[in-house]
């Protein structure tokens, strides 16, 4: 993979680049090219893109098999709700094709998905329309469900990088802010703990940097194979480096324009985790789903 894959670069255009003027693309260390395919965006609207909705037969009829999956999420999902635990999994890798199509329906697609790799293994993840219950699929054929902030495979994927700190290179010849980021990225990565409660943000969108800057910051830290997408009213990407703890994060708007961009020290970022009072309204939508197709 080369360089621009992994981290594309844009010039600094500015004459001040504190400012940034909203007629402006923005500019940053993380940001992709900031220009929409969407001819709707000149203007000034996104398309309009339809959610998909569960859709099944009227005369569909659940199999055995399927229906004790169901029976097992919903508990799993009840729990979550009521605070009792906030992780559980249901094997859906024996279903049959007509099964695994039944639940995909069922369920439906949400905002967030996700692709890594993690001993080998190519993962696929999606969440449904309940936040906060995935689909997880891998190249080994594993295939489950699982109820939960975001699944334990991207943690298990995020704690398997290299603890900071990194080693830095001496000065470099055009570089200004780059080394300074890097030993506050350095100092937070390393000192992190968990128990802090919010991740330390740094913003790139309008911060002085030069292309020498941005360089050091693609060697340095590169991009580690994990990355989770939220959709809605524009988009996030939520990329992990190489580095444990740290994470670049890009907001989109609804013309596909980024907006922001930056790298977040830390936990996995918010944009991508379900809450508590999100299992508690998808535990609801999951009992009405389910009591149509189950009773």
């Amino acid at each position: 993979m080369s360089k621009p894959d992994l981290i594309p670069l844009k010039d600094m255009d500015r004459a001040n680049p504190m400012i940034w003027d909203a007629q402006e693309a923005a500019q940053g260390v993380f940001l992709g090219s900031g220009e929409s395919d969407d001819p709707l965006a000149l203007l000034g609207e996104s398309a309009f893109q339809p959610r998909e909705e569960p859709r099944l037969p009227a005369d569909f009829e659940v199999s055995a098999a399927l229906r004790e999956r169901l029976q097992q999420l919903q508990q799993v999902m009840a729990a979550a709700a009521a605070g009792r635990t906030r992780l559980g999994t249901v094997d859906v890798s024996t279903l049959d094709i007509g099964d695994c199509e039944a639940l995909r329906l069922m369920l439906g697609r949400g905002e967030v998905s996700g692709r890594l790799s993690l001993d080998s293994v190519s993962y696929q993840l999606t969440e449904s329309l309940m936040t906060g219950l995935w689909q997880v699929s891998g190249s080994d054929d594993s295939e489950w469900l699982e109820v939960a902030p975001v699944p334990t495979v991207v943690e298990q994927a995020a704690n398997s990088l290299a603890p900071a700190p990194v080693p830095l290179p001496p000065e470099l010849p055009g570089v200004m802010n780059g080394l300074a980021v890097l030993a506050e990225v350095n100092e937070h990565a390393a000192g992190w703990s968990g128990e802090q409660q919010r991740n330390r943000v740094l913003n790139f969108t309008l911060m002085p940097m030069s292309p020498e800057d941005q360089q050091l910051l693609i060697d340095v830290l590169g991009r580690a194979d994990l990355v989770l997408e939220s959709g809605g009213f524009g988009q996030c990407k939520v990329l992990a480096t190489t580095v444990r703890h740290v994470w670049a994060v890009q907001y989109e708007n609804a013309m596909g324009n980024t907006i922001l961009d930056t790298l977040e020290i830390g936990r996995i970022p918010d944009a991508a985790l379900a809450a508590q009072e999100d299992f508690e309204d998808s535990s609801r939508r999951l009992d009405q789903i389910l009591e149509t197709y189950l009773s």
